[in-house]
């Protein structure tokens, strides 16, 4: 992924880098695009399914206390009815 990509996705994401931050993520999303190639690459014939949750081992829902609102929302651009308003993104 070249720094053009990752300022683009910076952008979307309205977050700020610095220039060694792009270049270092940069480095970093290419060793991640590498190992997903060998994962996908990878030879499974003969190899047994794992199952990685145990359903019965999770523990039961419990009602708690909840952030207030107020707190959620603070940090929000724009807040209209007690929801976040984001930039249409569909037709």
């Amino acid at each position: 992924m070249d720094i053009k990509e990752i300022e683009h996705l910076a952008q979307l994401s309205k977050l700020e880098f610095s220039p060694e931050e792009m270049e270092s993520f940069s480095k970093e999303f290419e060793h991640l695009v590498e190992f997903a190639d060998i994962v996908k690459n990878a030879d499974l014939q003969g190899e047994q399914n794992i199952q990685t949750i145990d359903l019965g081992k999770l523990r039961d829902d419990e009602i708690g206390k909840s952030t207030p609102t107020e707190i959620l929302l603070k940090d929000s651009p724009l807040v209209k009815q007690d929801c976040i308003v984001v930039p249409r993104i569909m037709e």
